[in-house]
């Protein structure tokens, strides 16, 4: 009988002393775990906060390259539309002015179309002022000043000079 008293006094010990808690039930355990939750999870929120900066930056890289790419495929059109536009005009011998004002097609058929129809409207310049040794016979005499322009554009210099000292000749007797 003597067993039986040890297992009955071995049986009463375990049941007054309490277990100790597994560590995975205590409050502090718990606490501790959401603690690490709640560090991951800013963690988290503060690199998605970063990647989506990123993300921004990268896109409006990438659309200020496209806008960049636009932009000069525009100045392009618009510098080859401005060279069709010269090669137009001086194939047809329309001035600067001229071509800037009535050249305003955007294709080739079109600018032709509208250089050859101003040439057609054009006033064809009629005989100038006769400048001797050089020009046509006007049928009226010309104007010293008109013939001082006609020897200027036509590129005698020595004409112009001469009509000038015979200009200002005349304009001192008058002033007698």
């Amino acid at each position: 009988m003597p067993d039986e008293d040890t297992t009955a006094e071995t049986a009463t010990e375990t049941a007054e002393t309490p277990e100790a808690p597994k560590p995975t039930e205590t409050v502090e355990f718990w606490k501790q775990k959401a603690r690490e939750q709640e560090k991951k999870a800013k963690e988290n929120v503060a690199a998605r906060l970063e990647l989506d900066e990123l993300k921004k930056a990268q896109l409006s890289n990438e659309e200020k390259l496209a806008a960049e790419l636009g932009e000069a495929a525009q100045r392009a059109a618009r510098a080859e539309a401005e060279a069709l536009r010269w090669r137009i005009a001086a194939r047809h011998g329309i001035s600067d002015e001229d071509a800037e004002l009535f050249l305003t097609g955007s294709d080739e058929e079109t600018l032709s179309r509208q250089a050859e129809r101003f040439r057609e409207l054009a006033v064809k310049p009629q005989k100038g002022t006769h400048v001797p040794g050089i020009g046509n016979k006007p049928s009226a005499p010309a104007s010293i000043a008109d013939q001082i322009a006609a020897a200027e554009q036509s590129g005698d210099q020595a004409l112009a000079i001469r009509l000038k000292a015979q200009r200002l000749a005349e304009l001192a007797r008058n002033n007698h």
